[in-house]
């Protein structure tokens, strides 16, 4: 069954994930989130961080689309049957088609989608995105280019 369909589950305004196979990376938004007052918790595999989203119902995930062993695609998935309300936030910082797939999948999926971040990024970036998410007018998925 596709999200769309479905009553999405609330999320926690002030609860985050990280899910990149980098552990730099992971620490870089862990910090940046937590100085703008978020609890976060970081993953580097699909499984574990597809748990958590069932015990704390993140506002925001950040999701790298080339995971080393885990799947990007299943965390959408996963996201998707769950019926997820929040945001996804893909990074990559490989090739632009492979993040275009990936984003074109969690659009079926029926997963709001924030504007992809290339990496490297700035911690300016993310600031962005946090305060997104905190405006009245959150990017909705049929906001995403196809």
């Amino acid at each position: 069954m596709i999200a769309t369909d479905a009553v999405r589950i609330a999320v926690d305004p002030r609860l985050a994930i990280v899910i990149d196979d980098d552990a730099k990376v992971r620490e870089f938004i862990e910090t940046t989130l937590v100085q703008l007052g978020m609890n976060v918790a970081t993953f580097q595999m699909a499984k574990e961080a597809l748990a958590a989203v069932d015990s704390g119902h993140p506002a925001v995930i950040f999701l790298d689309v080339a995971l080393l062993r885990s799947d990007a695609i299943d965390v959408l998935r996963g996201l998707g049957e769950r019926r997820y309300g929040g945001t996804v936030q893909l990074m990559s910082g490989g090739r632009p088609s492979l993040l275009e797939a990936v984003q074109r999948i969690g659009v079926r999926h029926g997963i709001q989608l924030a504007a992809p971040l290339n990496k490297p990024f700035a911690r300016e970036a993310i600031v962005q995105v946090v305060e997104s998410l905190r405006s009245p007018d959150a990017v909705s998925p049929s906001a995403i280019a196809h």
